[in-house]
């Protein structure tokens, strides 16, 4: 298994709510390594907390960095936007 530079806002923010921590490990490896790498590349730890906590939603539900998120794609370059305006 390739390793990858875990940040330590997300290790604090898996000890603040656990159930972060239990949705990340159920992610496949290679959303994780996603994830990880956006992450990651933030160079200021306030970045670095801000995208933990945009990707929060996305994370408890299981979805990867970049899957949409209103059910008619996969993948968000092929979105059509319409989860935009879904209620």
């Amino acid at each position: 298994k390739d390793d990858y530079v875990f940040p330590e806002e997300l290790h604090k923010k898996m000890k603040e709510f656990p159930a972060l921590k239990i949705a990340f490990e159920a992610l496949t490896p290679g959303r994780q390594k996603g994830y990880l790498l956006h992450f990651a590349e933030a160079k200021q730890a306030k970045t670095r907390e801000t995208r933990i906590e945009k990707a929060m939603p996305k994370i408890l539900s299981g979805k990867g960095l970049t899957d949409c998120t209103c059910g008619l794609s996969h993948k968000m370059p092929g979105c059509d936007g319409t989860h935009k305006y879904k209620k």
